[in-house]
């Protein structure tokens, strides 16, 4: 299959693959996590509730 450049588009999302230790439970507006893989323009100011929930 033969992909056009135009069929390529960048990540809409954002990952970390290793964060530092405690790195999800500091999450605030005022400690955001940057994205370090992916689109590395996004940031996580908070966690979602299913995750905290777990926690």
């Amino acid at each position: 299959m033969h992909i056009v450049p135009a069929d390529i588009r960048p990540p809409r999302y954002g990952w970390v693959l290793t964060p530092s230790p405690g790195a999800w439970l500091r999450l605030a507006p005022s400690s955001p996590l940057r994205a370090t893989q992916g689109n590395t323009k996004r940031a996580a100011v908070s966690r979602c509730e299913s995750c905290d929930a777990t926690q």
